[in-house]
């Protein structure tokens, strides 16, 4: 029963997350007034806090191994999350966290960025979360964690597909175009023929 509720606890937050992420969830809240740094503001404050919800609660399920961890899993556990947290960290820098977090404006301009790692992939900060997500279940290599990590990369990919719709939306053949020269997940280093 532990697993159901953990699945519907993921479930649940995906589908939160992305209910307030869509556009006319957002123009609602903007025509009473709030305004988008305010809501952004509640967004990753919500998301942030039921994130935490879930990791208390997988953290609290008793569950046994898929397989049993060695030290040289573990290590490569590690490293693995650590390559992905250096690329969603190296991804990121192409924005402004203060105004990602809320608690600084949008620049309409300014949100369509192709510099730094966005110049070789459209989605380094999903590539990142997925290499970190793999590495902590080789390092912790448990049902419960199978089960979190196999939800969040199909929600990553759902993700994509939904974000690039939205993105081609606000910037049409300027953003066609992109992700036709620019892999999605995995960095190409040299020129496309």
């Amino acid at each position: 029963m532990d697993y159901f509720w953990l699945a519907f606890l993921w479930i649940a937050y995906f589908i939160l997350h992305s209910v307030l992420a869509l556009f006319s969830v957002k123009n609602f809240f903007y025509s009473l007034g709030i305004k988008p740094q305010l809501y952004r503001l509640f967004y990753v404050i919500l998301a942030t806090s039921a994130l935490l919800v879930i990791i208390i609660y997988s953290s609290l399920i008793v569950s046994e191994y898929v397989f049993s961890p060695n030290k040289l899993m573990k290590f490569s556990g590690l490293i693995l999350a650590g390559w992905g947290f250096v690329i969603a960290k190296a991804g990121f820098k192409s924005y402004d966290t203060k105004a990602f977090l809320g608690l600084g404006s949008l620049n309409p301009e300014d949100e369509f960025k192709t510099d730094g790692l966005l110049s070789k992939m459209r989605h380094p900060v999903y590539s990142g979360s997925i290499l970190l997500v793999l590495g902590y279940f080789l390092f912790d290599p448990k049902w419960s964690t199978l089960l979190s990590v196999s939800l969040i990369i199909v929600y990553f990919i759902v993700g994509i597909y939904l974000e690039e719709k939205k993105l081609i939306k606000s910037f049409g053949s300027k953003y066609i175009e992109y992700k036709k020269e620019t892999p999605m997940l995995i960095p190409r280093f040299w020129k496309k023929s």
